[in-house]
């Protein structure tokens, strides 16, 4: 009983986190020695990551717009991130290692923007990183064929697959242009555990490891939280022309595409051998198949289903969780042919997923991001359209990813540039 008691006391915090001119803030209840029974599954956290104390834990609460309560571990440093805590706060246990903070109802400023169907964007974009005008260069402020993309929401930091440049870069959001750190390679081309050749892909799992798909070493290299240029990474498996990188954060199960296999694989838990999740019957156009597939996207928050690009079907597939190659998925866009109609696409790369099931797809053939909804059977072009160097053209597009306010950020491989197109109304 005593021990409820305990659970029960709230103490009253802000929290603050300044972001170039945005002040960002939320008031939260501070619940000490208490931990979530979590008496239901929809309790449980939509992410772990690593954080050195109370305060950046409940910063990458603040970062992530579906954070609801975050629990911080202060023995292993683990900060849980809950989205859905329904009538969990009246069902606490005593536990002295931990720390559980619940967000207040209505004070995160600015409010939270949930994207739907009228969320607009800037037509015109920000040259976030790399070359305006689109020239190629292998400094640590250029680069050369850039093509998959991890965004680091809590630390507001993307990580950039610099293909040309057989290397990985990690650059802040925070101010623009920043100088970009070589996190992987970056030591010639090869297929060394220092060194990469085409990297494709990238991704990190909870506790940061970093995962690097590398294209013509035909091989997925692990590398720890903290690498850099001079660090050796870890062969995890040897998979033919390895493309996107998609990690599930709640289970770090990792996703890889396999271009000229046809087949998404994955590796549960992070660790080998890999198990096939998708496709690997041959190439084809059955619902078991593709046809040179490109991205693969994970949608552990919303729909909790696996998306594939297949490329030259022309088409996004949806699989559930838990697929095999004896799983046949689900046209849910495209599949009408190649083409620029609202209906078609052509040479789909990338697909991001939002909160109401609408596909957000790089549709690399027709130079544009088109927006899909759910269970539509066409969709609208939100940005881009046409080939080009301007502000609103791309060359190239591989792949798209939202920040944590709603901007969409799109590697724009041809023109050796990553553009930020601002979220205009949510």
């Amino acid at each position: 009983m005593a021990s409820k008691r305990i659970c029960l006391w709230l103490v009253f915090m802000i929290i603050t986190q300044a972001v170039e001119e945005d002040i960002r803030f939320v008031e939260m209840s501070l619940m000490p020695d208490c931990i979530f029974q979590c008496a239901n599954t929809t309790c449980l956290p939509f992410i772990n990551v690593i954080t050195p104390n109370i305060k950046d834990c409940q910063v990458a609460c603040l970062a992530q717009s579906q954070c609801t309560a975050a629990t911080f571990h202060r023995s292993t440093c683990s900060c849980e991130l809950f989205a859905d805590i329904l009538n969990q706060d009246e069902n606490m246990l005593a536990d002295a290692d931990v720390t559980t903070m619940i967000i207040i109802a209505g004070t995160r400023f600015p409010p939270v923007c949930h994207l739907s169907s009228q969320s607009t964007w800037s037509q015109t974009a920000t040259t976030i990183f790399g070359s305006q005008a689109g020239t190629s260069g292998s400094t640590v402020f250029l680069l050369n064929s850039p093509n998959g993309m991890y965004y680091d929401q809590p630390n507001n930091r993307l990580i950039v697959a610099d293909q040309g440049n057989s290397r990985v870069l990690q650059f802040s959001l925070n101010s623009s242009p920043s100088v970009a750190t070589v996190i992987a390679g970056g030591n010639g081309q090869g297929c060394n555990m220092n060194q990469l050749n085409n990297p494709s892909g990238v991704g990190r799992d909870s506790s940061g490891q970093l995962y690097v798909a590398d294209y013509n070493c035909n091989q997925i290299v692990r590398f720890p939280s903290n690498s850099n240029s001079a660090t050796s990474g870890a062969l995890l498996a040897s998979i033919d022309t390895p493309t996107v990188i998609s990690v599930n954060q709640l289970t770090n199960d990792i996703y890889v595409l396999s271009n000229t296999g046809s087949v998404v694989y994955k590796f549960v838990g992070g660790s080998g051998p890999p198990v096939v999740a998708a496709g690997g019957n041959g190439y084809g156009n059955a619902l078991n198949q593709f046809l040179t597939p490109n991205g693969v996207y994970y949608d552990y928050l919303h729909t909790n289903a696996l998306y594939v690009t297949d490329q030259n079907n022309y088409r996004i597939m949806k699989f559930p969780s838990g697929s095999t190659s004896a799983t046949y998925g689900t046209v849910v866009a495209g599949g009408n042919g190649g083409g620029g109609a609202a209906n078609q696409l052509n040479s789909p790369r990338s697909i991001v997923v939002d909160s109401s099931g609408s596909l957000y797809i790089g549709d690399q053939g027709n130079n544009r991001v088109i927006r899909w909804l759910q269970n539509a059977t066409s969709g609208t072009t939100i940005v881009g359209g046409t080939q080009g160097t301007a502000s609103n053209q791309f060359n190239g597009l591989e792949q798209i990813v939202f920040d944590r306010y709603g901007n969409l950020l799109i590697t724009d491989g041809g023109n050796n540039r990553i553009q930020l197109f601002s979220l205009t109304k949510c």
